[in-house]
């Protein structure tokens, strides 16, 4: 069977000693099975819509992985044993996903990642530009006109 792209997000109890294990547990889990960890996001501590399991706040994962049927089955069956972890989805997002498409979105996410610091790194620049100069220039003052002598 050919290796598929999974993406995979987790909603865990918001406790932050468990999140660092839980990510290297998840970690262990795409290596042991052969996974390629593609991409990974930490959106961090977020308020849910409605209390789950008498939770207000839950803590968001989300992996983006490739590897077969059978490391996508074992992680959801430890995400099912896991008392810590509230929901999660998965989805598979390429049924046919071989070595170049891996080396391909590798190269995708880098190169946007790289887009994206440069977009960022050049509107801090013209920031820091607008308020110099702000600073330099200083308003001037009215000049009296004739009417008010």
């Amino acid at each position: 069977m050919h290796p598929r792209r999974y993406e995979i997000l987790i909603l865990l109890a918001p406790n932050p000693e468990y999140v660092e294990t839980f990510k290297s547990k998840v970690e262990g889990i795409l290596e042991a099975g052969g996974g390629h960890l593609i991409r990974f996001e930490d959106w961090g501590r977020r308020r849910l819509a409605y209390p789950v399991q008498k939770e207000l706040y839950g803590y968001y994962l989300l992996y983006d992985y490739q590897g077969g049927p059978a490391l996508a089955a074992e992680l959801e069956r430890n995400l099912k044993i896991d008392e810590k972890v509230f929901k999660y989805l998965t989805l598979v997002l390429a049924k046919k996903f071989t070595a170049e498409d891996l080396a391909a979105a590798r190269e995708k996410l880098l190169a946007e990642a790289a887009r994206r610091e440069s977009e960022k790194a050049r509107r801090e620049e013209a920031e820091t530009g607008t308020e110099a100069a702000d600073e330099g220039e200083a308003e001037p003052e009215p000049e009296p006109s004739d009417d008010e002598e």
